[in-house]
């Protein structure tokens, strides 16, 4: 994770094939047998599986279990497990095929049509109280929701906002941009390669997809329509693909994207060689350990104009077993979990934004550099529930590499997308 959730966003896992080959991995999990109770019949074992986003997370979680086996000692013994985000999709799914799934797990929230169509996650609706529920951020909360039941609790949000340079856009006469007019004009005039480029261009490894979608989302474009047939040849789409297209033919970011990956334009953009970048809130704690003289602001990502406002927003879920033996002690501890103070430090460590709404009014988040991340919430726009969006994502990944690299036109890459999705 080096220190920061990167991770978060890119994960690569197997479609749900996974799943059906499971039932014969069993080897795997010898270890890691189902919840139980002792041999005495008295205390139930909760197994409890979370991923790690940082070198923070198992100590944070560490702490939290701790305390909740001690209120609980004699009843409720729950054990931890930490894995690899990369991990993360197998190991559930070869747990779950082998019928040794943990109690309570997180996930990634794209991942319930996948797990949830193979009766693998328990409905969370029979234990949503309202005293529960109304303490979370409600667009928040509907991200966990699938064929209108509850399946996840949001366990880590972001939004993505455009950072930028204050001090290069004071030099260059230049405002926060709004539209892609202002982003185009930004890009081209505050560039002087090759110490400064424009707008950092990921075109190589992980959220190749993500960052397209800054431009597809906020034209009115979508990756899928309600029936999960593409909507990437749309004119919507075709248009923000070539407006990327454009900007970096107009030398509006750095040369050849398809040779940077994510984790290098973050490292140019805090190293003061990039004007521009798009991503989550957890760039502030990095600038401010790495680069803590850098000027810099974050801004809703512009829209063609006329257009809405559409952030790109990510969570993942916590959610329990469907098959789990003892589904009330499971509840009970993840309402243990859900603890302001628990969810705090959580958010604060792991540079995610606060799922609870009394964590969001603290101080911290209600300071200046991250208050914008809690306001963009309201036009927060989620990835799509379907069960294949991870191949879904390379196809579009695939497709951007294409258009940005001059193999083929944003209309020829993106027909040929869609062709691929729609045979999935």
């Amino acid at each position: 994770m080096m220190g920061f959730p990167f991770t978060l966003r890119g994960r690569r896992t197997r479609p749900a094939l996974a799943l059906a080959l499971a039932a014969t991995t069993v080897v795997a999990l010898t270890a890691c047998g189902s919840s139980s109770t002792s041999a005495g019949g008295g205390e139930v074992q909760l197994r409890f599986l979370f991923p790690e986003y940082s070198a923070k997370t198992t100590p944070l979680m560490k702490t939290m279990v701790d305390d909740f086996n001690k209120a609980n000692a004699g009843k409720i013994k729950v054990s931890l497990e930490t894995a690899p985000w990369d991990k993360m999709h197998d190991k559930l799914a070869v747990s779950m095929g082998a019928g040794q799934a943990p109690d309570v797990f997180g996930y990634a929230t794209r991942w319930i049509s996948e797990f949830a169509g193979l009766n693998q996650l328990a409905p969370l609706d029979d234990k949503l109280t309202p005293a529960f529920t109304q303490g979370f951020n409600q667009k928040v909360l509907g991200a966990g929701t699938y064929k209108n039941k509850t399946y996840g609790l949001p366990v880590a949000v972001s939004t993505r906002l455009l950072y930028y340079r204050t001090d290069i856009f004071d030099k260059a006469g230049l405002s926060a941009p709004k539209t892609w007019d202002d982003l185009m004009t930004a890009a081209i005039k505050t560039a002087n390669p090759p110490k400064l480029y424009g707008l950092g261009v990921p075109a190589s490894g992980i959220e190749v997809d993500t960052f397209f979608n800054y431009f597809l989302y906020n034209n009115g474009g979508d990756i899928l329509d309600a029936n999960g047939k593409s909507k990437l040849s749309s004119p919507e789409s075709v248009e923000a693909l070539q407006y990327l297209t454009d900007l970096v033919k107009r030398n509006g970011s750095e040369p050849k994207p398809t040779g940077f990956t994510r984790e290098q334009i973050i490292e140019n953009f805090k190293a003061g060689q990039l004007a521009m970048y798009p991503t989550g809130p957890w760039l502030t704690a990095m600038i401010k350990a790495d680069n803590p003289t850098l000027k810099y602001a974050a801004v809703p990502f512009p829209t063609n104009a006329g257009k809405a406002q559409q952030t790109v927003s990510v969570t993942d879920s916590l959610g329990m077993s469907a098959k789990g033996a003892h589904q009330a002690e499971a509840w009970k501890f993840i309402e243990f979990m859900y603890q302001p103070k628990y969810r705090q430090s959580f958010d604060e460590a792991e540079g995610m934004l606060p799922e609870l709404n009394a964590v969001a009014q603290s101080a911290y988040f209600q300071s200046p550099e991250n208050k914008p991340f809690i306001d963009a919430l309201a036009t927060a726009k989620f990835q799509p529930q379907n069960a294949k969006f991870e191949q879904i994502q390379q196809i579009e990944t695939v497709a951007v590499q294409k258009a940005l690299s001059g193999q083929a036109t944003p209309q020829q890459a993106l027909d040929e997308a869609t062709t691929k999705i729609n045979q999935l």
